[in-house]
């Protein structure tokens, strides 16, 4: 049974004194997934004795949404299917709601649900409402969205899941966490393949 919970297509960036003029709020959106199979990482054993894990969890794995704003605002959904274009129109008009009153300036990868008929409806339902920006094809490194998956990862390494229930409650936890930290979600914008755009 499917789960959503919640804690906004053009090549190029417009100007940042054009996004200000318009008083745009800035996000940038991405898709993730988290797995019951475990992440190992090194650690530490007795010499001659490897550690092992035993687990049989399969491919199983809960697919993510997150958008940031560089001024460390979070938002992420999950849920326990792969996500449709119908999703992606749930989570945009998600984030509407999160900003009434300012317009949005979505940055994003070319993925197909990104570019599907459904959001093309959404956008002309909302004009102007949202504005989509597309990141170059191959060029996960300009959206600061990988650094929280990376983050979020690294927290979940050498833990053992027995289902997906008990994969989401750690992810939540790991979440709420960071959206305690605005400081750290606000230091993903200052890589410099990324400056530019919300300096």
């Amino acid at each position: 049974m499917q789960e959503r919970w919640l804690n906004g297509v053009r090549s190029g960036y417009p100007s940042s004194k054009k996004v200000k003029a318009e008083g745009r709020v800035i996000l940038y959106v991405d898709e993730s997934a988290c797995y019951l199979l475990p992440l190992l990482a090194h650690t530490w054993a007795p010499c001659g004795q490897t550690p092992v894990v035993i687990e049989r969890a399969g491919r199983s794995h809960l697919s993510l949404i997150a958008t940031i704003a560089p001024n460390g605002r979070l938002y992420v959904a999950g849920q326990d299917q792969p996500f449709t274009s119908e999703d992606i129109v749930w989570f945009l008009t998600k984030l509407c709601s999160r900003y009434r009153k300012r317009d949005l300036l979505v940055i994003w990868d070319g993925a197909s649900i990104h570019r599907s008929e459904v959001v093309k409806a959404l956008l002309g339902a909302k004009p102007g409402r949202i504005h989509l920006e597309r990141l170059p094809a191959y060029s996960p490194e300009l959206n600061p969205v990988e650094l929280l998956w990376s983050q979020l990862k690294r927290s979940l390494k050498n833990q053992v899941f027995t289902s997906l229930e008990e994969l989401a409650v750690a992810v939540l936890e790991k979440i709420r966490l960071l959206e305690q930290d605005p400081k750290l979600v606000k230091a993903f914008f200052r890589k410099k393949e990324i400056g530019f755009i919300t300096s």
